[in-house]
């Protein structure tokens, strides 16, 4: 008797079943917006940790260009000249091949036969 009804509780209703996909349904939901939510402040963390452009200065604008009242020179970049670099063999002759060619590897040594199995015992009866 106590089993049927151990066996009855573990049943599931139509209702149960209704209520336990709600929940994961609430659950999906909620992990979702804690991600999403998670994120938004991880991006707004990393763009105070590194400063970029300020939001004042856009490259597309939608104006157009007027021209400037204050003219910068230019800065001046220079460039360093290139490195002498020695060239690797100094002069010498090229390289050559060896005198003899190399060798080749020994083939691999062959796997080992195993022992065959034992001959199986013959059925006896118990004796008659």
């Amino acid at each position: 008797m106590a089993r049927r009804m151990a066996d009855r509780s573990r049943q599931t209703t139509p209702t149960g079943r209704d209520r336990a996909v709600r929940r994961v349904r609430r659950a999906t939901w909620a992990t979702g917006i804690a991600t999403a939510g998670l994120a938004t402040t991880f991006s707004v963390v990393a763009a105070h940790a590194f400063k970029g452009h300020s939001r004042g200065a856009s490259s597309h604008s939608t104006k157009p260009a007027a021209a400037p009242r204050h003219t910068r020179a230019a800065r001046r970049v220079t460039v360093p000249a290139p490195q002498h670099v020695p060239s690797i063999v100094a002069g010498g002759a090229p390289l050559q091949p060896p005198a003899t060619p190399p060798e080749s590897a020994p083939p691999p040594a062959p796997a080992p036969t195993p022992a065959p199995a034992p001959a199986p015992q013959p059925q006896t009866s118990g004796g008659s």
